[in-house]
């Protein structure tokens, strides 16, 4: 089937937006409905399916890279995106195509019927469909939200991951970590691996893992990293390279992951396959315009905290002058407040069409209230941003990056657009 006027993915996309009267609507029935008439229930290769606040993309990138390495196919289902929406499948590391994108889309659009679904269960559907039309070894599946009624949770995973828990989400998953963590605990089964990658739990997550009959490898407990030292739960230990700007817990998690799925990665395995390990929109840095830029997608208070700690490592004096967006229900005083200091300038765009953006003029009002004598100035596109920043700047700068996966894309959109040799990246 063909969907008149759809003759181009973007076309697609936007009809996607129109389907279902819910942008986010947790519940499972009517995706499972239509993933059996798809027949992709049950999976026909090994599943893994990652949840947890920070740290998901990271862990997938790594679990992926190791089986790689290995000779395996692997199938990689992420979320948001931030320059296109074909990142989020991925086949050993190469996005789908457009072609291959709306072919799924066609195929899920004539099973559907009558079934609504929103967009991200769409894209989910698609995600499984063409790893099982390329015949992947093993998909690996990022939670879009929570766990236990995401719709990545239709399959039963041969192996989960946990990665660290914080406060987000709270009005569809609850306002304390202890609640979040029983919703980020369902995407685990019985007698299957559940690899906990944070030993700072909520007291609800292990006893919940535990209650539904899961293998549980918790950080600490299970499986131990000191001084980059990875003990693995059978005692065997590993050297854990640095992968800049990765957590070395969601490192060690998917090689947990991995051994768990009797595909233990050797020494030399794990050498290779993080050697040229980066995940686009963490902590990336590059060289552009004379001026270093940092990009994180760090929109929490948890990641926040971590950029904060990475910039003041490597301040060296140096100015900084940070593009910040994020949505509007986000914990935009704690975020701001954790990153204030050493921040020269403050540059807001606006992204249209997008209504949960939290509005420049309010955040503008917010940073003048933390830190009254610093500028800001509000911009109503960010490619305005892109040039005030440059304006604002000097040679020799540091401009920082962060907030929305829309605000950090908009931003490494403008810098990929710079004539070549303009940019470096590191």
């Amino acid at each position: 089937m063909v969907l008149a006027g759809a003759e181009t993915l973007d076309a697609w996309l936007t009809h996607l937006e129109t389907l279902h009267p819910q942008k986010i609507d947790l519940e499972l029935t009517r995706v499972k409905t239509v993933a059996h008439r798809l027949g992709l229930l049950p999976a026909r290769c090994r599943t893994v399916t990652v949840a947890g606040t920070n740290g998901k993309g990271s862990c997938v990138s790594a679990l992926a890279v190791l089986l790689r390495q290995q000779g395996l196919s692997v199938g990689c289902y992420t979320s948001p995106h931030l320059l296109n929406f074909n990142e989020r499948i991925t086949f050993n590391g190469i996005a789908a195509s457009d072609a291959e994108i709306m072919g799924a889309f066609a195929a899920i659009e004539e099973r559907r019927e009558t079934i609504s679904l929103s967009y991200f269960e769409f894209a989910t559907l698609a995600a499984l469909f063409l790893f099982q039309e390329k015949g992947v070894a093993v998909q690996i599946l990022e939670v879009g939200l929570g766990g236990r009624l995401d719709a990545v949770n239709i399959l039963d995973a041969d192996a989960c991951v946990i990665t660290s828990i914080g406060i987000d989400h709270t009005e569809w998953l609850g306002d304390t970590r202890d609640l979040i963590a029983i919703e980020k605990a369902g995407v685990a089964r019985s007698g299957k691996p559940a690899v906990v990658a944070e030993s700072d739990l909520p007291s609800t997550l292990l006893p919940t893992l535990e209650a539904l009959g899961a293998d549980v490898a918790a950080l600490d407990r299970e499986w131990i990293i000191s001084e980059q030292i990875l003990t693995l739960p059978d005692g065997t230990q590993r050297l854990l390279p640095a992968v800049s700007a990765l957590q070395i817990s969601n490192l060690g998690a998917a090689v947990v992951a991995a051994t768990k799925l009797n595909l233990s990665p050797n020494q030399d395995c794990i050498d290779k396959a993080f050697q040229t390990l980066s995940v686009p929109g963490r902590q990336q840095q590059l060289t552009a315009l004379d001026r270093l830029w940092w990009l994180d997608v760090a929109h929490n208070r948890e990641s926040v905290a971590r950029l904060a700690i990475a910039l003041a490592d490597k301040s060296d004096g140096v100015q900084t002058h940070a593009i910040f967006g994020a949505m509007a229900d986000k914990p935009l005083h704690a975020m701001v407040e954790l990153i204030s200091e050493g921040i020269s300038s403050w540059h807001l765009p606006t992204h249209e069409g997008i209504a949960r953006a939290a509005a420049p003029a309010d955040l503008a009002q917010l940073i003048k209230r933390i830190s009254p004598k610093v500028t800001v100035q509000c911009y109503p596109t960010p490619e305005l941003a892109f040039n005030g920043i440059e304006n604002a700047s000097k040679p020799g700068d540091r401009i920082l990056v962060f907030g929305s996966f829309v605000t950090v894309g908009a931003q490494l959109d403008c810098l990929q657009q710079l004539p070549t040799g303009q940019e470096t990246y590191d």
